[in-house]
């Protein structure tokens, strides 16, 4: 097989490019390195199977360098996904979550690649969802800039799918934690607290609760269901959506006192603010309802807070 992965050099790209080539697939990395860096990716640097390329997939054209050649899966993961910052320069959205979707799609078009993966998120849901939101929630409302961008993706790769002939695996992943982190919680907190190793300073009250999956499970996910999902020939065969995550929720509060133990030795003091959202656009509470994927025989191997943990064990090695 060979595979074209946009945002390769990410958190999740990094780790489905791993799991690509290990099933034997020929990869061609895609990555701007906006958020992603070329030390995520340095231990496949002497694959004859593996290629990277720096380009910005927001640009109109980029795949006419591509011309000729042939890809049986292109997955795309290339957006902005630090949601606090979409709020700031909500452009960054425009150009990094919804049009990187649009010029990676006319590229699916233009090299006609059959099969189609998408990272989606649960901030499409908004807040306030019925809880565990499945994917046919009545209403979705997102309240973050990157939510509405990764929303009206999802609604042109549909349209996609219905007018070209492509085939799409849409996955709405919970908080995506491991050891190569870019962003969120875990990143931040790491960063504070060793540049302040006395006091942790904690946006929001602490008892946002959420669900989050380790990103070695959240990949092997999005394969199982790939495989095991073939589409068929009506739009909601060729147009598959699936909850990607884990089980349990895990909070704020658990992920400081969890950072404070490995990085400071449990000697920090923690100072939390009065809002119960850390920043506008932030959704208190998310719980994915997973059982159309696990009816697919799906099972993560680490639970919300289990993930949490590894993740901070884990990054606090790899940056230091």
């Amino acid at each position: 097989m060979k595979a074209l992965v946009t945002g390769g050099a990410g958190l999740v790209g990094n780790a489905l490019c791993r799991k690509l080539l290990e099933q034997g697939a020929e990869v061609l990395c895609v990555d701007n390195l906006s958020l992603g860096t070329l030390r995520h990716i340095e231990e496949f640097k002497d694959r004859a199977a593996f290629k990277f390329e720096n380009w910005d997939v927001s640009r109109p054209g980029w795949h006419e360098k591509l011309k000729g050649r042939r890809f049986d899966l292109l997955a795309h993961l290339a957006a902005n996904s630090d949601i606090s910052l979409g709020r700031e320069r909500p452009e960054m959205d425009e150009e990094r979550t919804f049009a990187t979707t649009f010029e990676v799609l006319q590229a699916a078009k233009a090299l006609r690649v059959a099969n189609f993966l998408f990272s989606s998120t649960s901030a499409v849901y908004g807040a306030d969802p019925v809880m565990p939101t499945p994917e046919l929630a009545p209403r979705l409302h997102p309240v973050s800039i990157y939510g509405a961008g990764k929303l009206a993706s999802e609604a042109y790769i549909s349209a996609f799918v219905e007018n070209y002939g492509l085939r799409a695996w849409v996955y709405r992943f919970g908080n995506v934690v491991g050891r190569r982190l870019t962003h969120g919680a875990i990143f931040d907190f790491v960063a504070r607290l060793r540049k302040n190793p006395a006091e942790l300073v904690v946006l929001g009250d602490g008892r946002q609760s959420k669900t989050y999956i380790d990103v070695e499970d959240c990949v092997g996910g999005m394969l199982h269901a790939f495989e095991r999902s073939p589409a068929g020939k009506t739009h909601a065969e060729r147009f598959q959506l699936f909850n990607l995550s884990t089980t349990g929720t895990t909070t704020v509060r658990e992920i400081a006192e969890e950072a404070v133990a490995v990085v400071a030795g449990g000697k920090s003091a923690i100072r939390y603010g009065d809002s119960p959202i850390g920043w506008v656009g932030d959704v208190p509470k998310t719980s994915l309802d997973v059982s159309k994927i696990s009816a697919l025989g799906w099972a993560p191997k680490l639970d919300s807070t289990a993930a949490v943990a590894a993740s901070i064990r884990d990054y606090a090695e790899w940056s230091r």
